[in-house]
C-alpha cells in the first residue's frame, strides 16, 4: 500500500513537471509549479527507493527495474542541482520529459523486478554498476545540451524568434558544457569497464566473454572517445558537435535496455 502510494505521487509529481516545464518555455509562470512537480515526484521516488534498498538489503541497482528508477532518481537530483547551482531551469523542459518517459517505460518492467538481493557481490559489482551510472548520467546530460544547442540554432534561422530563444543558455555555453559532461562521463566509463572486467574474471573465469553487453559497452566508450578526439584533433565545435552527442546516447540507450531486454544473460541484469 505505502510503495503504490509513492509511486503514484512519483508519476503525478513528475508527469505534472514535464507538461509545466514544456509550457515555461513559452510562459515563465508555469516554472516554480514545474519545479514544485519535480519536488514532489523526486521525494516520493527517494522514499520509495530508500524503503525498496532496507527491504532488499542492498541498494537497488541490481535488477533493470530497479536500476532504472535509480538511474531516474540521479538524473532528476543532478536537475536540481543543476538549476540550484547554474539557474538553468531550461534544461528541465528538455530533460524532465525524458526521464518521465524513462520512468514509466521501467514500470513495463515490473514483472522483472527483484524480490531479494543481488544474486552475487563480488569484487568491485557495486562500484562498477555507480560508475557506468554516473557515465550515462553526464552522457544524457550531455545530449540535452546537444538537443537545447540545436532548438537554439534553429531559431537562430527564423525570422522572428520565440520567447525560449532568450530562455536558453548561448550557444558557446552549451557546446562548451556538453564537451565537459563527456569528458567527465568517459573515465567513469573506463573504469567501470576495468571494474567490470575484474568482476567477470572471479565470476566467469575470464575477463572477457564476448557478451553483447561487453562489445556494446566497448562501442560506447569508443564512440565518445572518437567525439573528444574530433573536438581535439579536427576542432568539431557547435552544430556538429551537438548532433553527435545526441546521437552518440542512442548507443546508450540501447546498451542499458536493449542489450539488457534482447541478450538476457551474463554480463547483463
Amino acid at each position: 500500500m505505502i510503495g503504490s502510494l509513492l509511486l503514484i505521487c512519483t508519476f503525478v509529481g513528475y508527469f505534472a513537471a514535464s507538461a509545466l516545464y514544456v509550457g515555461a518555455l513559452y510562459d515563465q509562470r508555469r516554472e516554480p509549479w514545474a519545479r514544485g512537480g519535480v519536488y514532489l515526484g523526486w521525494s516520493a521516488q527517494t522514499v520509495y527507493l530508500l524503503r525498496t534498498t532496507v527491504i532488499l538489503g542492498a541498494l537497488p541497482i541490481f535488477s533493470l527495474y530497479h536500476w532504472m528508477a535509480w538511474f531516474v532518481w540521479l538524473m532528476t537530483g543532478s536537475f536540481l542541482v543543476i538549476q540550484h547551482r547554474r539557474h538553468y531551469a531550461q534544461v528541465g523542459s528538455f530533460l524532465i520529459p525524458i526521464v518521465f518517459l524513462l520512468w514509466t517505460g521501467s514500470q513495463w518492467l515490473v514483472h522483472k523486478a527483484a524480490t531479494r538481493g543481488p544474486p552475487f557481490l563480488v569484487g568491485w559489482l557495486d562500484l562498477h554498476i555507480a560508475l557506468a551510472t554516473a557515465s550515462y548520467a553526464a552522457f544524457l546530460l550531455a545530449a540535452i545540451f546537444g538537443i537545447m544547442y540545436m532548438e537554439k540554432e534553429r531559431e537562430l534561422k527564423r525570422k522572428k524568434v520565440r520567447l525560449f530563444y532568450y530562455q536558453l543558455p548561448p550557444l558557446e555555453d552549451m557546446d562548451l558544457i556538453a564537451s565537459r559532461l563527456i569528458m567527465l562521463g568517459l573515465p567513469f566509463l573506463t573504469v567501470a569497464m576495468y571494474l567490470g572486467a575484474q568482476t567477470a574474471k572471479v565470476v566467469w573465469g575470464s575477463y572477457w566473454t564476448w557478451t553483447p553487453k561487453e562489445m556494446w559497452s566497448f562501442m560506447t566508450w569508443l564512440v565518445y572517445l572518437v567525439y573528444l578526439m574530433l573536438r581535439g584533433m579536427a576542432g568539431w565545435r557547435g552544430h556538429r558537435s551537438a548532433i553527435y552527442a545526441m546521437l552518440a546516447f542512442i548507443l546508450v540507450i540501447f546498451n542499458f535496455v536493449g542489450v539488457n531486454l534482447l541478450f538476457p544473460g551474463p554480463g547483463g541484469f
